[in-house]
């Protein structure tokens, strides 16, 4: 696994990734439940450029592809990419667990 090789970038990365997990529940599943694609669309340009800002190309790859999901009402692979971003979110903080 890849990750940042920035002191600072590493410190505020498990603080990043909790974040996102909050707001993946909070903010992106009401959205998704209601197909709020203005917020949904906002999340997912949100994720595109904080995970570039952290060095994760392919997690801001993944919110540019979540982007056009929401603009084409592709929901089920919207709903696969945002689990596989909470997976990938999930084995980034369980690999800074086990190895600081």
């Amino acid at each position: 696994m890849k990750l940042p090789s920035d002191p600072f970038v590493l410190e505020l990365l498990p603080e990043f990734i909790e974040d996102w997990l909050e707001k993946l529940n909070e903010e992106f599943e009401p959205a998704f439940a209601e197909r709020d694609t203005d917020t949904l669309y906002r999340i997912s340009h949100t994720i595109k450029g904080s995970s570039f800002q952290f060095g994760f190309d392919e997690l801001g790859n993944l919110g540019i592809t979540m982007m056009e999901q929401v603009k084409n009402s592709d929901w089920e692979g919207l709903e696969q990419n945002k689990e596989y971003f909470r997976n990938k979110l999930i084995e980034i903080q369980d690999y800074l667990k086990n190895n600081s």
